[in-house]
């Protein structure tokens, strides 16, 4: 079920209110281009300044309802942060307590790591294996041992 932005807001106003017991006073909103990543506070800056005025959160509209919750305190957990020491970043030890004390999630549940390995072989007789993690070009790229073509033989996704 997906709700609408002004749902969402009230829905950040509330747990920010609940949780921080501070009022979260800017604007938020879904943003559908965002892909693997579950929201973001922006700090717009002229050079080094941040404007307070002009800062918002972004919600990705692809989370599932049981995932939502967890990403709004995590992002209000950037949010408040913020107004007591300043930008900080993800592996910040204050932000790390924050989390922990609120159980919210570090990363996002669309984040998943999957990880692609690809197996390719020469074509000379001795046939020289080669494993890669990215896909290569067969037509650029020859056996370091002998020259000769590669050739994929296996391609598999973990």
């Amino acid at each position: 079920m997906q709700i609408s932005n002004q749902e969402l807001e009230a829905l950040v106003r509330r747990l920010s209110l609940s949780r921080f017991e501070k009022p979260f006073s800017h604007t938020v909103r879904f943003n559908s281009r965002l892909r693997t990543t579950g929201g973001r506070v922006v700090f717009p800056r002229i050079g080094r300044k941040v404007i307070d005025s002009k800062i918002y959160m972004e919600i990705n509209p692809k989370l599932e309802d049981a995932d939502l919750e967890g990403v709004i305190l995590h992002e209000l957990s950037h949010y408040h942060l913020y107004f007591i020491k300043g930008l900080h970043r993800e592996d910040d030890p204050d932000f790390r307590t924050m989390l922990k004390n609120l159980e919210a999630p570090l990363h996002s549940p669309l984040h998943r790591k999957q990880r692609s390995f690809y197996v390719y072989v020469c074509t000379a007789p001795e046939h020289h294996q080669y494993s890669r993690n990215r896909r290569i070009d067969v037509k650029k790229m020859r056996c370091g041992f002998d020259g000769a073509t590669l050739r994929l033989i296996s391609e598999y996704h973990v």
